[in-house]
């Protein structure tokens, strides 16, 4: 990831990025966290041999430039910098560098509509058609459904540990997913509930990257779509059912009320909307 030791020189932001991959700040990230350090890390390749002091954001911002078109890897390899910087500064190797630099839009996560489900469970091969299902009915990132074991469904429910949040939920099975977990329980081949079709467990990465390409050739309305989409999805779907923020926040784990909100932003704009045409009407006809 960085040039080999006798190629760094002292004070470049090749020894620098050494020193931080030293640092319980780095040891204290989660793994799938280090590694998309890393891959924002490998993107400052051009400057490993700056010396830190001399980096100004004009090659930040070239660099930025440089991946435009993917806003989301753009911004997390600023604010990748940012650490490292901070990091910088705390060990004396320079002052601030990022102020003034603005993160990219990023477009919103679109969320799956009925008729995008049920196109995906129809026309998905069946190791993503159960990720769509897994995904849909917990509302749980890829990251804990690939960790999700056989050993972890009771039969009523699914005991997860979120690894973003390090959150403990027991998600009670709704019936359909009940269903399609016992026929699936019949040819399992591996210890996690959704695999590969290796039979290998999946990695989320992989997971959406297998996703990801299988929306691009599918259909065309697809497009658009994230397999993070479906977490929006669920939480939507329970608004809808007239779930309040907090029972919501008891399925997703989410620990910002905040954010359900603004993921059943739409869902509760049609309640409420509907809520309020009926007590027009019950006005009008007295």
């Amino acid at each position: 990831m960085v040039e080999k030791q006798k190629y760094i020189l002292e004070g470049s932001l090749g020894a620098l990025i050494q020193e931080y991959r030293a640092s319980p700040e780095f040891d204290r990230l989660a793994d799938e966290t280090k590694q998309a350090y890393l891959r924002s890390i490998s993107r400052l390749a051009p400057l490993y041999r700056v010396k830190v002091d001399e980096i100004r954001r004009r090659h930040i911002i070239t660099l930025r430039n440089q991946i435009r078109h993917t806003p989301g890897a753009a911004n997390h390899l600023v604010s990748v910098v940012s650490v490292l910087m901070k990091f910088a500064v705390m060990m004396e190797y320079r002052d601030d560098l990022l102020a003034g630099i603005e993160k990219l839009p990023v477009g919103e996560h679109r969320r799956w509509l009925d008729e995008d489900v049920e196109f995906a469970l129809k026309k998905f091969p069946e190791h993503l058609r159960r990720a769509v299902v897994l995904g849909l009915y917990t509302g749980q990132r890829a990251s804990d459904l690939v960790k999700m074991k056989w050993s972890d469904f009771d039969g009523d429910g699914i005991t997860v540990t979120q690894k973003k949040t390090g959150t403990s939920l027991w998600l009670p099975c709704h019936l359909e997913l009940r269903k399609e977990l016992e026929v699936w329980k019949m040819d399992r081949t591996t210890m996690t509930i959704l695999s590969r079709p290796s039979g290998q467990p999946y990695s989320a990465t992989a997971l959406c990257s297998a996703m990801s390409k299988m929306i691009a050739r599918c259909h065309p309305n697809l497009d658009g779509l994230c397999f993070h989409g479906l977490r929006m999805t669920a939480a939507a779907k329970l608004a809808e059912a007239g779930c309040s923020v907090h029972e919501i926040a008891s399925i997703t784990g989410h620990k910002s009320l905040q954010m359900i909100e603004h993921y059943t932003a739409g869902a509760d704009q049609i309640r409420r909307a509907k809520a309020a045409i009926v007590k027009l009407e019950q006005y009008s006809a007295n």
